[in-house]
């Protein structure tokens, strides 16, 4: 999936470092560079880009001045990722809820971080993941997803039909698309908290149950619909690793009672 991107920067050193730094990203696509509060405030809304990469003091003003004028032209306003050399301003991009800030010069490091909570916030704005296999593009709804499970350098995600799709992806990829009802909870494993009946910390497993629907109709069936109609139980086992221990109690017993 391709995201999009502006630039607003007035430093010529830093924005060629910027845009030598997403060239490790063709996902996303640039849609234009302005240096100036006037310039980033047509170019925002013309363009309305996934990402801002907002740098706050410009030759003409602060680059927060763009948020305020542009904000209230979009239903979901683009994600900005501030960038400066002065910490004062790091309270008030807080301020303006900014996805993340990046300190002049720029570090790959903390970019990369940058780009994933970007990803992961865009994923819990949908109902699906969007992943490709060796056959097609798949949406995969949140909702049907049981668990994910490593195998090597594959990923296998089951679903609630017990059908599987297995991608090349590592899943620390993998993770990174999920929303935050998803739980990593073992180096090979990631569950759905929706389906978590159970857990046992003592034996270090996490219990999965999933009620699933199966019927079927047939031109030559005579029985009515409630003699073929059964609920199928799935009951799995699923491991928590060591150093998983502490966050799946932290997170299940915070938010879940069970």
């Amino acid at each position: 999936m391709n995201y999009s991107y502006i630039i607003i920067e007035d430093q010529k050193e830093c924005l060629e470092h910027l845009q030598n730094e997403l060239k490790n990203y063709p996902e996303f696509i640039c849609l234009g560079i302005a240096s100036s509060v006037n310039d980033g405030i047509v170019l925002t809304l013309t363009q309305k880009p996934n990402i801002i990469f907002l740098d706050v003091e410009l030759n003409d003003g602060i680059g927060f001045e763009i948020l305020r004028e542009t904000n209230s032209y979009f239903n979901e306003p683009p994600f900005v990722i501030v960038i400066s050399e002065f910490e004062k301003y790091a309270k008030k991009a807080i301020n303006y809820d900014m996805l993340f800030y990046l300190d002049k010069p720029i570090n790959s490091v903390k970019l990369t971080i940058a780009i994933n909570k970007f990803k992961k916030r865009i994923s819990e704005l949908k109902n699906h993941i969007s992943i490709k296999d060796k056959t097609a593009h798949w949406l995969v709804k949140h909702e049907s997803i049981l668990y994910i499970q490593s195998d090597g350098s594959y990923c296998n995600i089951h679903r609630l039909n017990d059908k599987k799709i297995t991608v090349t992806k590592p899943m620390k990829e993998i993770e990174n698309l999920l929303p935050k009802t998803f739980l990593r909870c073992h180096k090979s494993y990631i569950v759905n908290i929706n389906y978590i009946e159970k857990m046992n910390t003592t034996l270090k497993i996490i219990m999965l149950h999933a009620k699933t629907g199966v019927f079927e109709i047939t031109e030559k069936s005579k029985m009515r619909l409630d003699e073929i109609f059964t609920i199928k139980d799935t009951i799995l086992e699923i491991p928590i690793g060591e150093v998983y221990l502490e966050k799946v109690k932290h997170t299940l017993l915070t938010s879940k009672n069970l």
